[in-house]
């Protein structure tokens, strides 16, 4: 340990001053770390709450409450509006897009719709429903250039579209089917009721668990091509296409 001497000649250690120059470089570190540890490029407290909520706040303005994505999607030229848009992403022309509605209502390619078809549809978009997407903050509708901008909103209505043809059935039915078939079939073979009680229960196991596996892979598919925005025409278009 050094010692120093004072004006009277004695000594004395300087383990003190030692002491509080280590105790302020500790501080001085951990500081540095919690710094870094608030955020990137030292961001301080108060950078960090103002970004999270400018986060939040962009959330908030992003989401869409139900009623109005039921009042959206409640009209076949909006929800091909809305489908059309999240293909594109971008700046639609009023123009551009009742052209592809008009083709789709009629399903017939764009390049043979006739004028009449085209302007029916341009007019019904351009007084009623871009001035009601707008209206719901969807879009941002110029009427001046007439062009339809997407929002952050309109990904919040990337939802499924059950859409269901006249001769065919809902999936939680035909779900609920399965389950009951399989329910009655294992229940008649533990009664040992022929020709059910020659199949075991491991069998039965078996073969639920795959036609479920089947079944669900089906559903998955099936719903991802009724999603609103994915490549070709909007969900309801496809099955009249493919019926």
């Amino acid at each position: 340990m050094r010692e120093r001497t004072d004006t009277h000649g004695r000594t004395a250690p300087v383990a003190a001053g030692l002491g509080s120059r280590l105790a302020y470089r500790s501080r001085e570190w951990n500081r540095s770390i919690a710094d870094r540890n608030l955020g990137v490029s030292g961001m301080s407290l108060t950078d960090k709450r103002r970004r999270d909520s400018q986060q939040m706040a962009r959330e908030e303005r992003a989401q869409i409450d139900r009623e109005v994505a039921y009042q959206a999607l409640s009209n076949r030229r909006r929800r091909f509006t809305v489908h059309y848009l999240m293909q594109q992403w971008e700046p639609v022309s009023l123009r551009t897009l009742s052209e592809q509605i008009a083709a789709w209502e009629n399903g017939i390619p764009r390049a043979q719709i006739t004028s009449k078809q085209r302007k029916r549809t341009y007019t019904a978009l351009h007084q009623a429903h871009l001035p009601k997407l707008d209206k719901m903050e969807i879009i941002e509708y110029d009427t001046h250039e007439m062009v339809a901008h997407p929002t952050e909103k309109l990904g919040t209505l990337r939802i499924y579209m059950d859409v269901v043809p006249e001769d065919e059935i809902p999936w939680s039915v035909f779900y609920t089917g399965i389950a009951i078939s399989f329910g009655a079939g294992s229940a008649l073979g533990w009664l040992g009721l022929p020709p059910f009680a020659a199949i075991s229960g491991d069998v039965w196991a078996v073969l639920t668990a795959a036609i479920i596996a089947v079944i669900g892979a089906v559903n998955i598919y099936r719903n991802r091509q009724n999603r609103l925005g994915m490549e070709g025409p909007p969900p309801e278009v496809a099955h009249i296409e493919s019926s």
